[in-house]
């Protein structure tokens, strides 16, 4: 059963509030995230959203490191697997045929 996109209504998320969306899969091309310093992200498309979580957890990972948070490892910042955007793969599969 495919998961209900939540309506936004233009509302400003923060970088976890907006992570946490993306993540559970019920983000739509109406959400908006505020990562700081008046800078706000959206996507474009729906093909945009994969590419708008890695940037939302990097920044993320960005502001902790900058807060002196003691950093592990990321994979502790995410909730399953983690998802390339498709050019991201791309270019990993390019990379590694030239091997």
């Amino acid at each position: 059963m495919p998961r209900q996109p939540v309506s936004l209504d233009g509302q400003v998320l923060s970088l976890d509030e907006a992570i946490a969306l993306l993540e559970s899969g019920k983000a739509d091309t109406s959400i908006r995230i505020d990562f700081g310093g008046g800078v706000i992200g959206q996507p474009e498309d729906q093909s945009d959203l994969d590419g708008l979580l890695q940037r939302a957890r990097g920044v993320r990972l960005i502001k902790m490191i900058a807060d002196g948070d003691a950093i592990e490892s990321a994979q502790h910042l995410r909730s399953g697997k983690p998802a390339l955007h498709p050019l991201v793969e791309e270019i990993l599969d390019a990379l590694r045929q030239s091997d």
